[in-house]
Parts: structure tokens; sequence; C-alpha cells
């Protein structure tokens, strides 16, 4: 059976979702295709969480292949307990730096007081970006006394890219001062770090930032000349204004 066949076979399952929709699925996580397997692993994810599939992708967090352990990585956020906690943990010393950026951000999307010493371990990562996420899930923790400790990171910290990650997480515990810095990143020399922060603002509005992220917002695509950075403002700003138009 052809590679595009099966993948039709597990998107039928899924779309289905009936009681035999896991086991039916979990059959193509040992297909000779690696693309069978990612997408098997994707399938399983999008389920109600359940123990059965817990239990059946956690073994595949250890796989050889980097990216079925960067993907069963991301299919396990929402999951909780010692044997996930312990399986990511795991994976921050990964060889990949896109297994350990996912085991970062999975940690920080557990909520897991158990997972914050690894977090702040993980501020000390080679990858700008495990920094930076390690950072945001320290705010995400929702634990105050990690305040000093993302204080006196950032202050030797040299990537603009990890910064994003330490403003948010400072901002999320409650040192909101640090919104404006996360904003000044807008007029960064890298585009990349301009689109994170576009992107990372969404989840910091409320009713009392508002409109000044809005703002902040607007005069950063009228001094946008990149392609990518100009969607990604745009796409805030569109996403910003139609939340608006719920209210």
């Amino acid at each position: 059976m052809k590679s595009e066949q099966k993948i039709m076979i597990i998107e039928g399952f899924l779309e289905q979702a009936g009681p035999d929709a896991i086991e039916n699925i979990a059959t193509f996580l040992e297909d000779e295709d690696p693309h069978v397997m990612w997408v098997a692993i994707e399938a399983l994810g999008t389920l109600p969480i359940s123990e059965k599939i817990k239990n059946t992708l956690l073994p595949l967090i250890a796989n050889p292949d980097e990216e079925i352990r960067f993907k069963t990585l991301e299919a396990l956020w929402g999951y909780t307990g010692d044997a996930v906690l312990n399986a990511v943990v795991n994976r921050l010393k990964d060889d990949d730096e896109l297994v350990r950026i996912s085991a970062v951000e999975a940690l920080g999307e557990m909520r897991d007081n158990g997972g914050k010493q690894h977090l702040i371990d993980a501020l000390t990562d080679v990858e700008e970006i495990v920094r930076r996420e390690a950072a945001e899930g320290l705010g995400k923790l929702g634990d105050a006394s990690a305040v000093p400790v993302l204080e006196a990171f950032l202050q030797n910290e040299t990537s603009n890219t990890a910064k994003v990650g330490f403003y948010v997480g400072l901002y999320l515990l409650g040192a909101e001062f640090r919104l404006i810095s996360l904003l000044n990143l807008l007029k960064d020399p890298s585009y990349q770090v301009r689109c994170s922060v576009a992107n990372c603002v969404l989840d910091l509005v409320d009713k009392e930032n508002e409109k000044l992220i809005i703002k902040t917002l607007n005069a950063a695509l009228i001094r946008e000349t990149t392609i990518a950075a100009r969607f990604t403002l745009q796409s805030a700003l569109e996403e910003l204004n139609s939340s608006n138009d719920l209210l």
C-alpha cells in the first residue's frame, strides 16, 4: 500500500473518531515511512486526552528518529503526570535542538512545578530559542519566586531572540513594566525577533494594555519593510481587531 493511501486511511479514522480510532491509528506507528508515522502521531495528538493514547505515545519519545521524538512531544501537549514529566525532562538534553525546544515548550504547557528547576537549567542551553521558551515557560508556571532568577539570567543574556521569552515570562509573573521592554524589540534589526514579539503579545493582551499594544503594532507595521514581518504584524492586528468586534 502506498504511503498516500495509508495517510488517507489515518485521516479517515480520525474523522470518524470511533471507539477503535486509537487502535486503528496506532497500527501505523511502526510504518516504514516516517511521514506516515508523523501523521499517525499528529492524529493521536488531536484526539481527546486518554490514558491509552498517553501510553501509546510515551515510548516514541525515545525513538532514534529526531523528528519522531519532536512530533511525539508536541502530541503530548495537554498530558500531565509523573510519567509524562519524566519523559519530557529526559529530552531536555537531546542532541537535536528542535527536540529540546519542543521539550521545553511541553514543560511550560504542563504548568507543573515539578518542571521548574528543569526550566531554570534550560536557561543555560546553547540554543537561544530553547532559552527563550524556558524563560516563557517559567512565566506560565506562575511561581513568582522565579522572577529574581529570570532577572539574573537576563542580565547576562546577549540574544534578543531569547530576551523575548524573558520579557514575556517576567510579565506573566507580574513585572508589568517588561511589556515595554518586549514592545521595544519591535525595533530590533532582526525581522525574526520582530515576528516573535508580534506573535507573543497576542497572549498578553488585556483591557489595560490593549490600546498600547495595538498602537505599537500599528506603528511597527508602518515602518516594516519585510514581507514576513508585515504579514505577522497584520495577522496580529487582525486577530486583535476581530476579538474587539466580538465584544
